[in-house]
């Protein structure tokens, strides 16, 4: 009998676009992410370090909605391409009011953002069109919003397929890994700031030393760009 995780390898190979992968994988996708909840909490705790309790957040690209929902925003609403993503999202957490889900493609969409922060969490590597879209998110933004955005780092892509041929994470789909330097020219040609920047999570499994190094390695100037989560935090010029 085939596993969720040997379905979505299945359509990740015959998926034609980003959004036709999601949409094909929504009902599996929680499944899969269950092989990974280490990763996932540590994205949890990134987060709830930069956004302070109590404030409004928008995560563009939020998937089936577990990451926002755990920020305790005063109002949030999460936002995606694929439309099974959203339902299943808005099917999860009908019963939190303070949190909307919403399917959206924000390159065709001329909605303004009224918010404090704006998430976007391993999401750049399925655009199409980066730079339009990181174009529409500068548009878009409040002038005082903070951008966070995070990726895996592009040198561990092959790593992150072979995990994923041995079945040990979700598989990606359809997606491309910029460099760090042609994303972050992309930020400043959008008109973005780099307020902050950073690595995290050098060993992405639970294990007996997994916290013990994660939470020293990115100080170290050899061995601090070799962690797994890359993220910016991003501000318009003034």
């Amino acid at each position: 009998m085939a596993t969720p995780m040997m379905k979505m390898l299945r359509i990740a190979r015959a998926s034609g676009s980003p959004e036709s992968y999601y949409n094909s994988i929504a009902g599996l996708y929680d499944h899969g992410k269950k092989k990974n909840l280490y990763y996932f909490d540590n994205l949890v705790s990134l987060y709830r370090f930069f956004i302070p309790t109590g404030r409004n957040i928008l995560e563009i690209g939020c998937g089936t909605g577990d990451l926002i929902t755990k920020l305790d925003a005063r109002e949030a609403l999460g936002i995606d391409l694929s439309a099974e993503m959203i339902k299943t999202a808005q099917r999860k957490y009908h019963n939190l009011k303070k949190i909307r889900f919403e399917r959206m493609d924000i390159t065709s969409s001329s909605e303004l953002f009224r918010t404090e922060y704006i998430m976007i969490v391993d999401v750049l590597e399925h655009v199409i069109d980066v730079p339009k879209f990181i174009k529409q998110v500068y548009i878009r933004a409040p002038r005082e919003a903070r951008v966070i955005i995070s990726v895996a780092n592009p040198i561990w892509e092959p790593f992150l397929m072979l995990a994923e041929k041995l079945r040990m994470k979700i598989p990606e789909g359809p997606h491309k890994r910029l460099t760090i330097k042609k994303t972050e020219e992309i930020y400043g040609q959008a008109g973005f700031l780099i307020e902050q920047k950073g690595y995290r999570l050098l060993v992405p499994k639970r294990l007996p030393f997994s916290d013990w190094i994660n939470e020293r390695f990115y100080r170290s100037r050899l061995m601090g760009h070799l962690g797994l989560v890359v993220f910016w935090v991003l501000v318009k010029r003034t």
